[in-house]
């Protein structure tokens, strides 16, 4: 492309009229129309002058051949993310099942069964391990500890305290009455209180896991 052809070229892009581009080159418009058909050269000058209003170099309107194409924006890349179901699984719903019933047997036994608040207190502790199944180890290790040691170490009320409040209160039972300090009371009274220290450290590190698991609300 010669440098007329440039001239031509770059005013039609420009949106600019022969007068129009005289008039800020301060020449005639005869003078332009020469320059287009190439019947004449604009000065150096004028050449400095004419790539500053096209946005071009001087180098690039002089120069023989095609004019180079400005760059393309670069495209945006779409990202895909794969949205983490929001859903229960098959294990934690098989969770909530045992937690709801094992609610339910214990309403039942404070009505007038307490075998089934046995039973209850089982359901209700096997269950949390598979609410929290595949996401937390240690918390379903912990869990199961305690169920375990329920199911071995209480398969009646009176062996064993259940919790912190009652290994507490063989505590002060073995302290304050005498007869009643042999090694089977200080075993229970050891499992009372690691066993219900252990529930309350679970439960609040469960509270803390349930409740940064769930996802902001969309707005």
């Amino acid at each position: 492309m010669t440098l007329a052809e440039k001239i031509l070229s770059l005013r039609t892009e420009k949106g600019m009229s022969q007068d129009s581009l005289a008039e800020k080159l301060e020449v005639s418009r005869q003078s332009v129309s020469k320059w287009e058909t190439g019947q004449s050269t604009p000065d150096l000058d004028k050449i400095i002058k004419l790539a500053d209003l096209f946005g071009v170099s001087v180098d690039e309107l002089v120069r023989e051949g095609e004019r180079p194409q400005p760059p393309e924006p670069p495209q945006p890349q779409v990202v895909y993310v794969e949205r983490e179901k929001r859903g229960l699984t098959p294990i934690q719903t098989l969770g909530v099942v045992m937690e709801i019933t094992g609610v339910a047997l214990a309403v039942i036994g404070i009505m007038g069964a307490p075998l089934l608040i046995w039973a209850a207190a089982a359901l209700v502790i096997l269950g949390l391990p598979l609410l929290l199944a595949r996401k937390h180890p240690f918390l379903i290790t912990g869990w199961l500890a305690v169920a375990l040691s329920c199911l071995v170490l209480n398969p009646y009320v009176a062996v064993c305290p259940w919790g912190l409040v009652g290994g507490l209160q063989r505590l002060y039972l073995f302290i304050t009455v005498p007869g009643i300090r042999y090694r089977s009371t200080v075993f229970a009274i050891a499992v009372g209180i690691v066993r219900g220290s252990l529930t309350l450290a679970l439960m609040f590190f469960t509270w803390r896991a349930w409740k940064k698991k769930r996802p902001p609300e969309e707005t």
